[in-house]
């Protein structure tokens, strides 16, 4: 199943880098290249954030969130 190709996304939070994937995501990065998670477009608008755990080995979702900034400052902070 080929995913079409996600459109670039800008977010105005200092400190992470975002990068388009397939299929509605988004990988954001610390400025130094750590993995700070996934962002994902939800139905109606919006955007989800992912916060990617070392421990946990894989993703945990940090809610749902209005602008792909808000989702984005949740990822940096938690």
């Amino acid at each position: 199943m080929n995913l079409p190709q996600t459109a670039p996304l800008t977010v105005s939070t200092p400190g992470v880098d975002v990068v388009a994937l397939k299929g509605g995501k988004w990988r954001v990065t610390s400025r130094t290249g750590t993995l700070l998670g996934h962002l994902e477009a939800v139905a109606g608008g919006g955007y989800r954030a992912m916060r990617f755990s070392v421990r946990e080995r894989g993703f945990r979702m940090l809610g749902d969130f209005r602008t792909a900034t808000d989702a984005a400052d949740a990822l940096r902070f938690a």
